[in-house]
């Protein structure tokens, strides 16, 4: 893969992975209900586990900018995406869709777990396999247009992905609407 989408889909996972921590740090018991929402956890461990996570995810925002831990900061970032959406397959597949699925609107209405939840994280886990050193090996060197490239390849990349969590979102309020 060309070094200047590798390097924008790193770009843009570290800022949904720093955003997504500082939320729940800022509303850490929201999002600690949150996870005792999902009744996967013994009520023991909803506070470890919700502590893990969130220096996890936070953790591996400047680890994916830094190039001798790049690696080690995507495979974080998949470790984060998998066990959440470990916790959104289990519970649609138990039929519990009125959940707030604690990702990074803290505070805000959640329409609940659906199935676009786990096709967003499944592009983001694709992302973060894109980003570890193992996908720059490119024999091109960059020049001063790659940056500009860069920049706006990764201001459409969070463009898409906010534009597709409101679509989820919208969706999501529609059909309870509907079925009310």
């Amino acid at each position: 893969m060309d070094p200047v989408l590798t390097y924008a889909s790193l770009a843009c996972l570290a800022v949904l992975m720093g955003r997504g921590a500082l939320a729940k740090l800022r509303h850490f018991s929201l999002f600690e209900a949150a996870v005792g929402g999902y009744r996967l956890l013994p009520e023991v461990l909803l506070r470890p586990f919700s502590v893990l996570f969130v220096a996890a995810e936070a953790l591996s925002a400047p680890l994916l900018l830094w190039p001798a831990s790049r690696s080690l900061g995507a495979v974080l970032a998949l470790c984060v995406l998998l066990v959440a959406t470990s916790g959104i397959v289990m519970n649609l597949l138990r039929g519990r869709r009125d959940v707030d699925c604690g990702c990074s609107g803290l505070g805000e209405s959640s329409g609940g777990l659906s199935w676009w939840l786990v096709a967003r994280n499944a592009l983001l886990a694709a992302l973060a396999v894109a980003s570890g050193d193992w996908a720059i090996n490119s024999a091109r060197e960059l020049v001063w247009v790659d940056g500009l490239t860069f920049f706006g390849a990764t201001l459409a990349l969070l463009g898409l992905y906010y534009a597709a969590n409101q679509l989820i979102e919208s969706h999501l309020k529609f059909q309870k609407m509907q079925n009310s």
